[in-house]
């Protein structure tokens, strides 16, 4: 089945939406994760994506730009939301009442905080990699995590920032470059 008909699907019957998540969850939390460096936010960032994905799925006109993509620009807002404010609150969670909200048995969370933090832990080069590109301006993390950490195409950051080729190719040049020197 196409994304486009499974998005025409999801508009018809929103219990297919689960199949999204499903299949897009994990990499959306890593590519979180990877830039926050903080479980609980990197899980309030990708429920508050999810849930504006589920929300405005009914105004998602299918351009050849994937879902995948369309979930990666929504967290890519979130994670600036979260560098730009002090204490991130995820909008829409706050709005919802907390009887529309699936609760997570807690030693699940406890256990996948533990995963994760095993994962860092034997990867100390790309942490200290990611420490230097936390460093950097917000427009050279976006473009160097989507291509190097999430191994996306060009054409797929250029969808997701929304920005011409060319200019995720310039972002990436010079980002590269001051990480080079930073390294």
């Amino acid at each position: 089945m196409s994304e486009e008909q499974l998005i025409n699907e999801i508009k018809a019957n929103p219990d297919r939406f689960s199949q999204v998540y499903d299949e897009h969850y994990q990499r959306i939390f890593n590519y979180c994760f990877k830039r926050t460096k903080d479980f609980d936010a990197s899980k309030d960032i990708v429920s508050e994506t999810f849930l504006k994905a589920f929300l405005y799925i009914d105004g998602f006109v299918w351009k050849g730009i994937s879902l995948q993509s369309w979930l990666y620009r929504i967290a890519t807002n979130e994670i600036n939301l979260h560098f730009r404010s002090k204490k991130y609150r995820p909008r829409l969670l706050n709005e919802i009442g907390s009887s529309q909200i699936v609760v997570l048995n807690h030693s699940d969370l406890l256990s996948e905080r533990e995963v994760a933090k095993q994962e860092m832990e034997r990867h100390k080069e790309f942490i200290r990699v990611q420490k230097e590109v936390a460093k950097l301006p917000v427009k050279y993390q976006d473009v160097i995590t989507l291509k190097y950490f999430e191994k996306l195409k060009i054409k797929e950051i250029s969808g997701i920032l929304n920005k011409p080729e060319g200019t995720i190719k310039s972002l990436l040049s010079r980002g590269i470059n001051q990480l080079k020197q930073r390294l």
